[in-house]
């Protein structure tokens, strides 16, 4: 049996980036995290875990390899943003260096802001594309970026780029040609 991979535009994905791939999705409506594990497994995911809620989430994580988290804005006690701050401070048994891509349907500033300050690594609004859904696993995968641990923050460091050194800027140079 072929294994379907959606294609981007004007590219198509790499297939062995998400044959080994263990995904948990924390999702409430169980319509929606059909929908997500759906393009997960078209994409050829090898594993998907489902929570409907962030306690059995926890227990999922502790219990089990997963390589990366979809985890969705749900509804207080344990709401989305709770399940990564506890992940991202969990001294023991939970995997605080996870990707984790926070969906929500209501990205306003303050919200992605909050996502970003719990230790997101990526935040997708809904309704989103299975192309939206695979740059982001794709960039969280291919490009990760270290934990910061301080006493205010604990998750992905913000930076994106790596600023060339003094020497690497003179390696460039020295490798560029001359211009008349």
């Amino acid at each position: 049996m072929s294994k379907r991979i959606p294609v981007g535009v004007g590219s198509k994905p790499d297939a062995t980036l998400y044959t080994n791939l263990s995904v948990l999705v924390l999702e409430d409506s169980p319509h929606f995290s059909g929908l997500v594990c759906g393009i997960l497994k078209s994409f050829g995911v090898a594993t998907i875990y489902t929570a409907r809620d962030g306690e059995d989430a926890l227990f999922i994580l502790a219990n089990h390899r997963v390589h990366l988290a979809i985890v969705d804005d749900l509804e207080p006690p344990l709401d989305g943003l709770t399940v990564v701050r506890t992940i991202r401070t969990a001294v023991a048994e939970l995997p605080n260096e996870l990707p984790i891509i926070f969906t929500t349907e209501h990205p306003s500033k303050a919200i992605i802001v909050a996502a970003r300050d719990s230790g997101v690594t990526e935040v997708l609004s809904k309704p989103f594309s299975a192309t939206q859904l695979m740059a982001r696993i794709a960039t969280v995968i291919r490009k990760p970026r270290p934990l910061v641990r301080s006493e205010d923050f604990v998750g992905p460091d913000r930076r994106r780029r790596i600023k060339e050194t003094a020497e690497e800027k003179r390696r460039t140079a020295r490798a560029l040609p001359a211009t008349p």
